[in-house]
C-alpha cells in the first residue's frame, strides 16, 4: 500500500506495514528516550535523574461496553508491567454518545475509580465528553509509571535460541467480550446460558490482567522480552514481539492452549481464536536455561504456562511448525482483529 493510497482502511489497528513506513518518517532525536515509537513496542520509556525511568502508555478502549472502565485500567496497566514498570498514575479521557445518561458516565467513573484502587494506581484526571464523534462509550487511558533503569525490560535484548513462553490462554478478553457484548447470540445458537455467564467471567478468571505473571517473570533470570497479547490476537502478538525484538521467532501452532468455552464460542461465529483479542495472555521470551524455572515459578503461582516457539536470527517474520514432525504449518494474518469482524456483522 503506498502513502498516498485513497483506499479506506479497516476496522482496528493500522497494519504494521504501514505503521513500520510511517513511524519511520518520525524522527525522535531527544536523548533521555531510551524506548521510542516502534512497532511491536507499547510503551515509551524516558530516562530521569539517576537510575529513575518513567514509562508512559496510552491505550483506547472501543470494543467494550460493559465494565468499560476496568477493561481501561487493566490493558494499559498490561503494557507497563511487560517492561517490569509499576503502574503508579492514569489520566482517563472519556466519550460519550449523545443521549448518555449521567449515571451511565458515573458508572464509569466508579468502575476506573474502583480498577485503580485495585492495582495501586492514582487516577489524576482526564476529560470527559458527549459527543457524536462515537456511537458507543470510549475511554483512553494514559499510565505512567516507573522502574529503575537496570530493571526495564527493552525486547532488543532477544537472542537467538531463546524460549518462548505463553501464559494462561489465548483470547481470554476475546471470550469475555462476547459474551458480554453477543449473548443473546451465543443462545440462539445453542450455549447454555451457564456456558455464557463462565465467558463473561474470563474478564477476571482466569482474567485480563498480566500483572501477576509479568512481575514473577520480571524478577526471574535471563528473561528478555515481555508482550501481552491484545488487539489482532496472539498471531499478531508473536509478529509484534519478533518485530520490536529485529528478531525472527519461530512457533508451533500446536503447542499455543485454546481455552474449551473459547474454541466453542469461535465455533459458533466462525472466528479464528489466533487472531481474537487477547488480553490476559503474556509473551515471554527468556533464555533457554531459564524456562524450566520460570515455568515453574509462574505454576506454583498458579498461572498456566507453555512452551510454544524460539527466537531464531535478526530479520523479520514468523516461522510456523508442525508440532510433532517440523512440516511447516499455517500462520494467519489478521488485518482486522476477529472481534471487530463480528462487530462489523
Amino acid at each position: 500500500m503506498s502513502l498516498d493510497d485513497s483506499r479506506p482502511l479497516p476496522a482496528g489497528k493500522l497494519p504494521n506495514q504501514l505503521l513500520d513506513r510511517f513511524l519511520k518518517t518520525l524522527d525522535c532525536t531527544d536523548p533521555s528516550v531510551l524506548v521510542g515509537p516502534r512497532v511491536g513496542e507499547d510503551v515509551a520509556a524516558v530516562s530521569l535523574s539517576g537510575e529513575d525511568t518513567l514509562v508512559l502508555k496510552s491505550d483506547p478502549i472501543t470494543f467494550a461496553t460493559d465494565a468499560v472502565g476496568y477493561y481501561a485500567m487493566v490493558v494499559n496497566a498490561n503494557d507497563l508491567a511487560t517492561c517490569g514498570a509499576k503502574p503508579r498514575w492514569m489520566l482517563a479521557t472519556l466519550l460519550f454518545p449523545p443521549g448518555t445518561s449521567p449515571g451511565r458516565v458515573r458508572q464509569v467513573m466508579v468502575e476506573l475509580h474502583q480498577a485503580a484502587s485495585q492495582f495501586g494506581v492514582s487516577l489524576c484526571g482526564g476529560h470527559t465528553e458527549i459527543t457524536d464523534a462515537v456511537t458507543r462509550p470510549v475511554v483512553v487511558g494514559q499510565l505512567a509509571g516507573t522502574v529503575s533503569r537496570s530493571r526495564l525490560i527493552d525486547k532488543r535484548q532477544m537472542r537467538a535460541g531463546d524460549r518462548v513462553l505463553i501464559t494462561k490462554g489465548v483470547a481470554v478478553e476475546g471470550t469475555a467480550l462476547i459474551a458480554r457484548e453477543f449473548a443473546p447470540r451465543l443462545l440462539e445458537l445453542g450455549l447454555r446460558r451457564k456456558e455464557v455467564e463462565q465467558c463473561r467471567g474470563f474478564l477476571t478468571d482466569p482474567g485480563i490482567s498480566i500483572l501477576r505473571e509479568a512481575e514473577i517473570a520480571a524478577g526471574c533470570k535471563e528473561v528478555r522480552a515481555l508482550h501481552d497479547v491484545t488487539e489482532g490476537g496472539v498471531a499478531t502478538a508473536v509478529g509484534e514481539l519478533g518485530a520490536a525484538g529485529g528478531r525472527r521467532l519461530r512457533v508451533y501452532p500446536g503447542r499455543i492452549p485454546i481455552f474449551g468455552p473459547t474454541a466453542r464460542i469461535c465455533k459458533l461465529l466462525d472466528l479464528n481464536p489466533l487472531g481474537l483479542i487477547g488480553s490476559g495472555s503474556l509473551l515471554i521470551a527468556c533464555g533457554p536455561e531459564a524456562c524450566g524455572d520460570i515455568c515453574d515459578a509462574l505454576r506454583d503461582a498458579g498461572i498456566p504456562v507453555a512452551a510454544i516457539g524460539e527466537v531464531l536470527e535478526e530479520g523479520s517474520g514468523v516461522e510456523a511448525l508442525e508440532r510433532e514432525d517440523g512440516r511447516p504449518a499455517a500462520w494467519p494474518a489478521f488485518e482486522t482483529d476477529e472481534i471487530a469482524r463480528l462487530y462489523s456483522r
